[in-house]
């Protein structure tokens, strides 16, 4: 844990305690690992939300993070492979819908999906190798 002053804006462990909206699909926490959760819980007076997760191989065949969603505001989205060779290998393959399109990705790769966008469901399959997620919008709406 990191100790000083400025201690309340690091975050090194995952939020106890967690609480996601309805179309946030729950998974096993062995294979989809939270890292750490920024957010007014964490940090106080942060304007920021943002989660970070590992999503590992030895799964199940395939994992759903979501199910189809809009939000007013916009969310990024990234995942990034982990194989230091070719550091744009995913080691997976994801299917994220976006406004309703299909889309199949097996690059690292991050997806701004503007406010009123309908996304989701976002699945991924032949996990080969760790995935790092992030996804970050504004604190006010992941209260």
């Amino acid at each position: 844990m990191h100790k000083g002053r400025n201690a309340k804006y690091v975050v090194d462990t995952p939020k106890a305690n967690a609480k996601y909206p309805p179309y946030r699909v729950k998974n096993d926490p062995k294979v989809v690992k939270p890292v750490v959760q920024v957010d007014g819980d964490t940090v106080p007076g942060a304007e920021l939300y943002s989660e970070t997760k590992w999503i590992l191989p030895g799964g199940p065949k395939e994992i759903r993070l979501c199910e189809s969603h809009t939000h007013d505001f916009n969310e990024v989205l990234g995942f990034f492979g982990f194989n230091y060779d070719n550091i744009q290998d995913l080691g997976a393959e994801i299917e994220i819908t976006i406004d309703n399109e299909k889309n199949i990705v097996d690059r690292s790769f991050a997806a701004c999906i503007p406010a009123g966008v309908q996304h989701g469901p976002v699945i991924i399959r032949n996990i080969k190798r760790p995935i790092f997620h992030t996804a970050s919008g504004p604190t006010s709406h992941y209260k």
